[in-house]
């Protein structure tokens, strides 16, 4: 057997018992491990995914061939379904109602109402030759977690440049508001993962670090120039430039691996935002799987080296990035305040410059040459 879902959403048809009722029932691409794509029912619970390995269907919860059957009424468990055109998952909508549903005609490979069909995705254009596309026939996931598909915002269908071929452009809806982070999208089995930065909370910036707005804004909440990735040697890594994105509230950096490594490449965000009233920072990163990876929230100030540790290629690798707020500026804990330095003794003005002073004696006719001291404080009075 070999059918496949990829990953778009498909509905479902009753059982001919005709137990499924209500509507919105439908299997939908959950994530995929390795080369297990795994599904699931968006109003049941985890507990009753199905999994597809490329070869078998399993009953994800257990993760153990599936109750699966060749007619409406046929629960027997056959693994694979071998000979069988048309294929039954035995599941059910509560303790007490039992319902047979239609997954997949296996004959012809091709799972029923699969969707449009998109040749291509880039980070805001689709490219779909024919069919009609809505934000219903989209997988969205934020940070690696299901995100409703209703977030996503389409325009079209029109020619793209530069080919000008059909197709649609994409977003997420500009008038929600979006947490910061790595949004995939998934149609057609083709996905994407684009960045996402949400700067609304600039426009009234609050910390208890700081009532200050501008102090907040381009002091905490800005990640100086000066600052960088500290990122550990590692055999056969490549690591690229730092670049600064969103006015300097996100630093970015490209990890790169040798070809045949699980990982070849892991694009690392380090962001500051405003999270329940502090200027907090974190990391996301997205790697070339399509999988995703962030950290908590730390408030900027509160400590001396930022850090999360990434498992790359099987191996747990540690970023960090330097807390520029806790040593250098008066709202960090280990801010130490500069020390005034003096060259006589202390507790005394330094006194200078020496001024030449020229003094000339009418009765005596005689020029006398005096040096006197000026305070470092009315040096120019």
């Amino acid at each position: 057997m070999s059918a496949s879902f990829g990953t778009t959403g498909h509905n479902l048809t009753n059982g001919n018992n005709g137990a499924w009722t209500g509507t919105g029932h439908y299997w939908t691409y959950d994530r995929t491990v390795g080369n297990d794509i795994f599904y699931g029912l968006p109003n049941h619970n985890t507990g009753y995914d199905i999994k597809f390995d490329g070869s078998n269907w399993y009953d994800a919860g257990s993760n153990v061939p599936g109750w699966f059957g060749t007619s409406a009424t046929d629960d027997t468990q056959i693994n694979p379904p071998g000979s069988a055109t048309v294929l039954y998952f035995w599941s059910y909508t509560n303790a007490n109602q039992n319902a047979t549903v239609f997954i997949a005609d296996i004959t012809n490979n091709d799972p029923q109402s699969s969707g449009p069909t998109v040749t291509s995705i880039t980070g805001d254009t689709i490219f779909v030759p024919s069919d009609t596309v809505s934000n219903t026939n989209f997988t969205l996931l934020k940070n690696g977690s299901a995100y409703a598909n209703t977030n996503i915002s389409l325009s079209g269908p029109a020619a793209q440049p530069p080919s000008d071929a059909r197709g649609y452009t994409y977003e997420l809806n500009p008038n929600t508001i979006h947490d910061t982070g790595a949004y995939k999208f998934t149609i057609d089995s083709k996905s994407i993962v684009n960045s996402h930065y949400d700067d609304s909370w600039t426009s009234s910036p609050t910390s208890g670090r700081s009532t200050n707005s501008n102090r907040i804004l381009n002091v905490i909440g800005t990640i100086p120039t000066t600052a960088n990735f500290i990122v550990p040697t590692v055999l056969g890594q490549t690591v690229g430039t730092r670049t600064f994105h969103s006015s300097n509230r996100q630093m970015r950096i490209v990890l790169t691996y040798p070809a045949g490594s699980t990982i070849t490449e892991l694009v690392i965000y380090f962001y500051v935002g405003e999270i329940s009233n502090e200027i907090r920072g974190s990391f996301y990163a997205f790697d070339n799987n399509m999988n995703s990876y962030t950290s908590s929230y730390v408030i900027m100030g509160a400590q001396a080296t930022i850090s999360h540790t990434f498992s790359i290629n099987n191996t747990n690798t540690t970023i960090s990035v330097i807390d520029w707020v806790y040593s250098d500026q008066p709202e960090g804990d280990g801010y130490v305040p500069p020390v005034t330095t003096t060259s006589n003794g202390g507790g005394k003005p330094d006194r200078y410059p020496l001024i030449m002073t020229n003094l000339f004696n009418r009765n005596r006719s005689l020029y006398s040459i005096g040096m006197t001291h000026k305070d470092t404080w009315d040096l120019f009075e």
